[in-house]
């Protein structure tokens, strides 16, 4: 395992990080905290959850009951999240999380899911940092960092407005250029950078043919090709990767152990074939998923990256049908309204309204086929 120092933060964090939000059965208590036990066996020692990730908590507490035996010759770093707006609301969230993962402190606790500056205004003058610092004073988080999905540019300004210990961004060899600004100024600070969705929110994998060019070299897979384009990259600490089976975890970790530097030629390469290519491809976040009249949005970008990916527009229909259940002659093609607040919570700022006319117009041209 490579590790990495967190910014200025003084701590060293693994190349690959434990994402705790894809677990195949949070019911399955046992299995899923020894899965969370096998990634810190394979050098793993980042695990990243929140209170929002289902039992996710409580699964990583029972994993880490057993952990703390060992965490003082093998450390391991905790983080975690909240979205809340108040100070009572934050200590809330912050007191159910130390006390679902059986910890004392949170090692990287997050301002969760900034989307826009005004957003981030909004919880700088609700004062959202400041019972953050007191919660530090208090010795119940060791370190202030933010959850992101603005652009690079915004992500820059933001930055340099507070001192945040680091930032969690999705990032990936598919939409890097969206966000490179920002982890750029992220290294220049000296402020910690920890990746999700390294893996396109499974898209990447889902299509090894499509995502070829990624790997270097004839021994590795997509999988592998697609982390060590990150890991060739120092601005960044951890690329965080949600595991759900144990073959998983080898698969990530032996893409770390058999690394070697990529050439600049290489890192061209696919950075040029990627900008062109895949750079407008959803990543699946879900953030877009409270439309007001019921359009499940998730899934039908879901269905446009079929397209995207194929050129084929039967493509749309089909995965539509046979993944997601939505027939041609459903009326979730003609709910939308187009009131724009999809767009508003795009994650990538993608243009959805254009692209779910589209989805209804490719669908009802191929009523009758």
């Amino acid at each position: 395992m490579i590790y990495r120092p967190y910014g200025a933060a003084g701590v060293q964090l693994s190349a690959i990080g434990f994402g705790g939000m894809r677990f195949l059965d949070q019911n399955d208590v046992d299995a899923c905290a020894a899965l969370v036990h096998a990634a810190y066996e394979h050098g793993i020692n980042y695990f990243d959850t929140a209170s929002g990730y289902g039992r996710s908590e409580e699964l990583f507490g029972v994993a880490f009951k057993e952990m703390q035996k060992q965490r003082g010759l093998k450390p391991f770093y905790v983080s975690s999240k909240t979205s809340a707006g108040n100070a009572d609301d934050i200590r809330r969230d912050l007191e159910t999380s130390l006390q679902r993962m059986g910890l004392n402190q949170i090692d990287f606790y997050h301002v969760w899911c900034v989307m826009t500056k005004e957003d981030y205004l909004t919880r700088q003058h609700k004062g959202v940092l400041k019972t953050f610092e007191q919660l530090q004073r208090e010795g119940l988080v060791r370190h202030i960092c933010v959850s992101s999905h603005m652009t690079g540019a915004e992500i820059e300004w933001m930055l340099g407005d507070y001192p945040f210990a680091g930032i969690l961004l999705g990032y990936s060899a598919m939409n890097f250029a969206y966000r490179d600004q920002g982890i750029s100024a992220a290294a220049a600070l000296q402020r910690g950078v920890v990746i999700m969705n390294p893996l396109g929110g499974g898209i990447i994998p889902q299509h090894p043919q499509r995502f070829d060019f990624v790997r270097t070299r004839p021994d590795e897979t997509v999988v592998q090709g697609a982390l060590r384009f990150l890991i060739n990259d120092a601005r960044i600490t951890t690329a965080l990767v949600g595991f759900s089976t144990i073959d998983q975890i080898k698969e990530a970790v032996s893409a770390v152990d058999g690394f070697e530097p990529l050439t600049a030629a290489a890192v061209q390469k696919i950075r040029g074939h990627l900008q062109d290519a895949f750079d407008q491809m959803c990543t699946g976040c879900g953030y877009c998923d409270h439309c007001p009249e019921g359009v499940p949005v998730p899934k039908m970008m879901d269905s446009y990256n079929q397209f995207l990916l194929s050129s084929n527009t039967s493509s749309i229909p089909d995965r539509l049908a046979w993944h997601w259940g939505i027939g041609r002659r459903s009326d979730v093609h003609d709910l939308c309204t187009e009131c724009g607040l999809c767009e508003e919570l795009c994650t990538q700022k993608l243009p959805i309204r254009a692209r779910l006319r589209e989805i209804k117009t490719i669908v009802h041209s191929q009523l009758n086929k």
